[in-house]
């Protein structure tokens, strides 16, 4: 379609991972991307740094689907094979070159150590035992599935859960929950982990490139979503201009669940009652330190590094991956990433930027007291998410209504699948085949 016509076959909202995966599986239709932001990949951001990238949003790539789409791309993807496992508890930091070797230095108790050690090993068992996502498990808490456990495994298990859910281990549904909670000491957690070089935001610009650009519409604010028996009518406006109007064959709703609810006022009351269980978003706030390290650092063997009781609950060395894809060869400079996550950033929300970097700071000191100094000299770029859909208890349940096409508008999105980039680049994947049938039927 040209840009001045008023029809196009699909319509595309949302110019994230997920709306533009299906993008790129349409790419041979006649589509049109409308993204509200003046910049593709959702939330997926991206720098540079020197030699190296920092990812504000997304962290990492791992599952099969990814992987191939970045291969189709032509995108580089860099693994984490040889970096130590790390978890800062206690107020120290534990490595080791296996999560197994972690756990014995671990600094808590033996007693602890071998009641967290059992506390895994039974939910890794009860995890092999349920292929995919459990309805029976989904009914229940995490905390439900888990059952009584000494103070320190919950206290790490709650930060596993909050981190990729924003839900506590009381709210999370048992099913979400419980890969989380065996995430960390459930094999060699830097083996699966991958980074596409130069940031996750690569993918969806290198998508954008792939479907032509002139196809997708930046800061266009999407005022109504209506459907009728042979097209979708999308009102929408253009840098804050007069109401526009697109007709589609299809529409494929590829933006938040509140965004949703807003969008398409007369959605059926299930999927509507089941979209605003998501809600709210729980919030995210990252913050990149950019240093200019030119010696060896206590961070260089790490990749992906758990905190418990400080102000993140992750630290991410993007500089890893990429000191390993080329040989080890270190060039001036380091990217790190903190984290934080639900309560965690719900505490950080009152500051400035200024303040909340002075409080991330002091406990990243905390981690690594031998940089203090570069540490303080470090640039830093803070990001606000409202990020995590809630995967509460009940989720699979209503999982259907998510999902289910309203008339010729079609849904995905992480909050339609499973959290993180697994579920967005699937359910692009899984929209844009439902759609392409819609489009191909007699």
């Amino acid at each position: 379609m040209s840009l001045g016509s008023p029809k196009a076959e699909v319509v595309i909202l949302g110019a994230g991972l997920a709306g533009l995966t299906a993008a790129y599986h349409l790419r041979d239709r006649d589509i049109v991307v409308l993204e509200s932001r003046d910049r593709v990949g959702g939330r997926t951001l991206s720098g540079r740094h020197g030699a190296y990238w920092y990812n504000l949003g997304a962290q990492f790539v791992w599952d099969p689907r990814t992987l191939e789409l970045c291969r189709a791309l032509g995108l580089e993807v860099a693994g984490g094979e040889g970096a130590e496992s790390a978890v800062y508890v206690n107020g120290r930091l534990a490595v080791g070159s296996d999560p197994y070797r972690l756990l014995m230095k671990m600094p808590i108790p033996w007693l602890d150590k071998a009641r967290f050690a059992f506390t895994i090993a039974r939910l890794r068992r009860l995890a092999s035992a349920r292929h995919g996502l459990d309805p029976e498990l989904d009914a229940k808490s995490l905390s439900d599935v888990i059952g009584t456990s000494s103070p320190v495994t919950r206290a790490i298990l709650e930060m596993a859960t909050t981190s990729g859910t924003g839900l506590s281990m009381d709210e999370v549904s048992g099913a979400v929950g419980l890969g989380y909670a065996i995430h960390l000491f459930g094999g060699d957690v830097n083996d699966t982990l991958k980074a596409v070089r130069g940031g996750t935001q690569e993918i969806t610009k290198t998508i954008t490139e792939a479907i032509d650009p002139e196809r997708v519409m930046l800061d266009c604010t999407v005022e109504s979503v209506a459907g009728t028996l042979d097209h979708v009518a999308v009102r929408y406006r253009r840098n804050g201009g007069p109401v526009e109007e697109l007709q589609a064959t299809a529409c494929i709703a590829a933006i938040t669940a509140d965004s949703v609810i807003e969008a398409i006022p007369d959605l059926p009351a299930a999927k509507r009652v089941a979209l605003e269980e998501m809600l709210p978003y729980a919030p995210i706030v990252s913050v990149a330190w950019l240093t200019d390290e030119t010696e060896p650092m206590p961070w260089d063997r790490l990749l992906a590094v758990p905190a418990i009781g400080l102000s993140f609950e992750l630290l991410s060395n993007n500089a890893f991956f990429s000191r390993r894809a080329d040989g080890g060869r270190r060039s001036p400079s380091g990217s790190l990433v903190t984290l934080s996550t639900g309560p965690r950033a719900e505490a950080l929300s009152a500051l400035d930027d200024a303040a909340l970097v002075d409080r991330v700071r002091a406990d990243l000191v905390k981690m690594f007291p031998a940089a203090g100094d570069v540490l303080e000299r470090a640039d830093t770029r803070v990001q606000r998410w409202r990020g995590l859909p809630r995967f509460r208890k009940g989720w699979l349940g209503r999982q259907r209504a998510i999902r289910e096409p309203f008339g010729r508008i079609h849904f995905c999105g992480d909050y339609t699948a499973q959290p993180g980039t697994p579920g967005a680049v699937g359910s692009g994947y899984h929209a844009a085949r439902a759609v392409r049938a819609l489009l191909e039927s007699p």
